[in-house]
């Protein structure tokens, strides 16, 4: 399996930008927290996660705005793209993948609780 992986650290998709390869999938699970909501996480959250891994702007929506204006900037789009995201935040994701791309479906799927936990955007390949 090794021969199949590679490993390769930037920000985002950079790294394949830069390299011009192709994705067939891109899946993420950005830190998607808003800043203001920082006081009421759990204690064990709050103070022991790196800030990288939770927050995600002052709306915790700025990492998918970069996720989906760098997809554009791929070789060519992936036939699918997932994200995790925080409560209330799909309806706003997905239009940030509807703008982004000409995509077969966008759909918002709910986790067991019931809550819109992902967006999930794809294509038919070219």
């Amino acid at each position: 399996m090794a021969e199949r992986v590679a490993f390769v650290e930037g920000d985002r998709r950079g790294p394949w930008i830069e390299r011009g390869e192709r994705l067939d999938l891109v899946v993420s699970n950005p830190p998607y927290i808003p800043e203001a909501d920082e006081a009421g996480l759990q204690p064990e959250v709050r103070l022991f996660e790196p800030r990288t891994a939770l927050y995600g702007g002052a709306d915790g929506l700025e990492p998918y705005r970069r996720l989906t204006a760098q997809l554009g900037e791929l070789p060519a789009l992936p036939a699918l793209v997932g994200f995790e995201v925080g409560q209330g935040q799909a309806d706003e994701v997905r239009r940030l993948l509807e703008r982004a791309a000409d995509w077969d479906e966008v759909r918002i799927v709910p986790d067991l609780a019931g809550i819109d936990r992902h967006v999930i955007a794809y294509r038919s390949k070219d």
